[in-house]
């Protein structure tokens, strides 16, 4: 058997993207001929390595085992070379975040510049996705840290959780929509611009600050995304509930209007999921420490 290494790549690619013609653009070639390569791979292995499932290709097996060795080898060799880099004491590298996707986006942005200008050789790789996936992710070695919403399950005993911050969460509107403020009642009638249709935050903000008291308001947008939810109540789709942080800007400048009541705030917290144990170069824990010290 003569592998060689763009043939692992190649495995790789497909393994990570789960598409011919997503794998293609990145290393490069057709489809066909990455088709034909792959065919050629998994005759020399004398075993399959992927199944089509729907439209993507999913590992067999057999291909899962050597997905698995093949993260290992190229973990062992990035560690190598990142421990020979830094050396010099430049910290040099890449860092793959991956953050849920309400995630508060000037918030973050802020962050990685700051990083960047004191680390300018250091590569950030960001992903936006369901907590869910993050974690999968997290598992497989996709991804060094992720910000989330909740801490790590119980079921994902292989990651360790740190929490972060606290945010507050308002319920605002513009003020076109509601011109002299609004009421609880008012809200009943009002469309609402949620995040997820499983966890439905207007739900728990409401119990928070009425109890069983809650009106049950009609959500007239799932947006996922925090930043979707503020163009959509700025452009008066309806009412939202936002983080403090990104509604007060334009509480300030009365754009938005806020609906108060006698209770303290709702609040989430924000946590930095990562691999319990798992090896860290000197890149990522400088940037586990920046984390911590910038945003904990």
């Amino acid at each position: 058997m003569d592998l060689e290494v763009r043939h692992l790549r190649l495995v790789a690619s497909v393994a990570e993207v789960g598409s011919l013609t997503r794998a293609g653009d990145r290393l490069h070639l057709t489809q066909s001929a990455l088709s034909h390569q792959l065919r050629d791979i998994e005759s020399r292995l004398g075993a399959a390595l992927f199944l089509r499932v729907g439209k993507r290709l999913v590992l067999t097996r057999g291909g899962q085992r050597l997905d698995a060795h093949l993260r290992e080898s190229q973990a062992a060799l990035q560690r190598t070379v990142d421990a020979l880099v830094n050396e010099t004491g430049a910290v040099h590298g890449l860092v793959r975040i991956g953050v849920y996707l309400g995630f508060p986006r000037l918030r973050l942005a802020a962050f990685l510049t700051r990083f960047r200008a004191r680390h300018p050789q250091v590569q950030l790789r960001v992903v936006y996705a369901p907590q869910e996936d993050l974690n999968a992710r997290l598992l497989r070695n996709r991804l060094d840290f992720a910000f989330a919403l909740r801490p790590r399950s119980p079921a994902h005993g292989q990651l360790q959780s740190t929490q972060l911050f606290e945010e507050a969460l308002v319920l605002v509107a513009s003020r076109r929509f509601f011109p002299r403020g609004f009421t609880v009642e008012q809200l009943a009638r009002a469309p609402v611009i949620d995040y997820y249709q499983s966890d439905p935050l207007i739900e728990r903000w409401l119990a928070h600050h009425y109890g069983e008291r809650a009106v049950r308001p009609q959500v007239a947008i799932w947006a996922a995304t925090t930043d979707l939810v503020l163009d959509l109540v700025l452009d008066h789709a309806g009412v939202g509930v936002l983080p403090r942080d990104v509604a007060a800007p334009h509480l300030r400048n009365r754009r938005l209007i806020a609906l108060r009541t006698a209770r303290p705030a709702l609040t989430d917290w924000i946590w930095l999921n990562e691999p319990r144990g798992a090896y860290r170069d000197r890149t990522l824990e400088v940037f586990r420490e920046a984390v911590l010290r910038e945003l904990a």
